[in-house]
């Protein structure tokens, strides 16, 4: 009785259920935090690059664990390793909840990204096991892609709303009451009743934990030079050394890859044009995309003087329009193939940038919104289309891998992303002030402050006071965030470049019931 009590599988409904709320908790962050920054920069006293460290820390961990993350829920059970990175994630939105600075803030949401990275990869293998019939499984799968989608798209709207009316902890609280409802949902329905088999052999016979190591320091180092650059400067030792060691642990990444009896980055999928092109556009969009979504935020509060709230509602054109060209997208790519809406959509991503680039302070929304229209279009194009083609490019055998190297190109692409346009903000602001510090009445020494604190209402109250600093700080602060959108539109111009590389899969494109089958369950992109 005991036995068959362990094998009954678990209820359907309910498993869906805890997936679908432990995604959406994580995808919802990735996206929401962005209109809570300026509310966390006035209440912890950071400048941008703190700010930046709150996304990137997050982004980090989850882009360097994601695709071993996979290879231990194989090992060690996908259903343990589910609950484990969701008992994580509402462990680190406690901590940034109740964080009283900024380097607690910053460890949360180092908290929050190793329990996403456990997360993700599991969702759709616990899915594909819970509904075997073909069926069954498509529904779950389509309820699962439309979770992961509204996640995304409501981030920034939910975020700028709830920032506004209780603070921008409260973006983080919403996930306890979620987080305690899915961990006892999930521990009733999952723990036990899991029948895949798993592999056997020592952990690290599993692992690649030389790989591990090395891509936790190939992005860690990249990441502290980029986002440090401005404040040790890019020609210190600190900076110099690091992006050296970042060079070297990359390229011995690539060697230990080629060696190791189970790799955790298959090399060989890159052998395929349109497997590297389909990565290298998921990546440069998403360069682009999560940045944009900072540096537009960043525009409307702090140099438009929006609120929270008003700036999250100021992104409904885009996400609209992502929800409506996103499924004609997938259409049009059946009719035309992949390759031609991946490329009106960067050229429309790109363009829509460039444009936004010359917005400048005293424009007012009225005038520039249709641009965010342009913006989400691109997005919408090409998501589905880019996906489809990275999936067609493989055998259904090797779709679990696929799909996970995608998203883990993502999250690499938006982790270097934030880091850049990051600096290239700051760099841009430090030149106007120092330029315009005279004509403002600012010292050489109040000129320096401004430019590290970045924002006015941290120096001095006399220096915020005046209208020519303000003025000022408006000035600089846009041309900062015109650099950085510059930046990002020349990314997904690139990726125009690259999509051309594209070219219609001569096997079936693998469905999701294949890819959650495969050796590593593949995370949502």
């Amino acid at each position: 009785m005991a036995a068959s009590q362990a094998r009954r599988p678990p209820a359907p409904a309910t498993v869906l259920v805890v997936v679908c709320l432990a995604l959406f908790m994580a995808l919802l962050d990735s996206t929401a935090i962005s209109l809570t920054l300026p509310a966390m920069r006035a209440d912890l006293g950071a400048d941008l690059t703190g700010l930046v460290w709150i996304a990137d820390g997050y982004v980090l961990v989850f882009a360097a664990l994601l695709l071993t993350s996979g290879s231990l829920g194989d090992r060690l059970g996908r259903a343990e390793m589910f609950l484990a990175g969701l008992a994580t994630f509402t462990l680190g939105s406690a901590i940034c909840a109740y964080a009283p600075q900024l380097e607690v803030l910053v460890a949360g949401r180092i908290v929050q990204g190793l329990g996403a990275a456990l997360v993700t990869p599991q969702t759709l293998a616990i899915l594909s096991h819970t509904f075997p019939t073909p069926k069954d499984r498509a529904r779950a799968f389509g309820i699962w892609s439309g979770v992961s989608a509204l996640a995304l798209l409501l981030g920034p709207v939910l975020g700028g709303l709830l920032a506004a009316r209780w603070g921008w902890q409260s973006v983080f609280l919403v996930n306890l009451p979620v987080g305690a409802l899915a961990l006892v949902l999930g521990a009733r329905a999952l723990l036990g009743r899991d029948g895949t088999a798993r592999p056997d052999g020592p952990l690290h016979r599993v692992v690649d934990l030389p790989g591990q190591v090395l891509t936790v320091l190939w992005l860690g180092t990249l990441t502290f030079a980029l986002v440090e650059g401005s404040r040790f400067g890019w020609g210190s030792p600190l900076i110099v050394g690091l992006l050296v060691v970042s060079v070297l642990a990359l390229a011995a990444l690539l060697v230990v890859e080629r060696r190791v009896a189970h790799p955790m980055l298959h090399l060989e999928l890159f052998r395929s044009s349109t497997f590297s092109a389909s990565t290298l556009v998921i990546g440069l969009v998403a360069f682009g995309m999560y940045a944009s979504f900072f540096l537009v935020s960043l525009f409307l509060q702090q140099t438009q003087d929006y609120t929270a709230a008003a700036a999250g509602v100021r992104f409904l054109p885009a996400m609209a329009t992502v929800m409506v060209t996103a499924p004609l997208a997938g259409l049009l790519a059946g009719r035309v193939g992949s390759r031609v809406p991946v490329l009106a959509g960067t050229l429309s991503m790109g363009t829509a940038l460039l444009l936004l680039a010359r917005v400048d302070a005293a424009d007012p929304y009225s005038g520039w919104w249709p641009l965010l229209v342009l913006f989400g279009a691109g997005i919408g194009l090409v998501i589905p289309p880019v996906n489809s083609a990275l999936m067609g490019s493989v055998p259904a055998e090797r779709a679990g891998l696929a799909s996970a190297t995608g998203e883990t190109g993502q999250q690499i692409g938006a982790l270097i992303g934030i880091a850049v346009l990051g600096a290239l903000v700051t760099d841009g602001f430090r030149r106007v002030v120092a330029d315009g510090a005279d004509s403002a009445g600012l010292t050489r020494a109040d000129s320096a402050e401004l430019a590290r604190r970045l924002f006015a209402e941290d120096g001095a109250a006399d220096t915020a006071a005046s209208p020519a600093v303000t003025a000022l700080v408006d000035r600089a602060l846009t041309s900062g965030v015109h650099w950085g959108l510059t930046a990002a539109g020349v990314a997904a111009l690139v990726g125009a470049v690259v999509a051309l590389l594209i070219r219609e899969p001569r096997t079936p494109v693998a469905s999701p019931a294949a890819a959650a089958d495969a050796e590593t369950a593949p995370a949502p992109h």
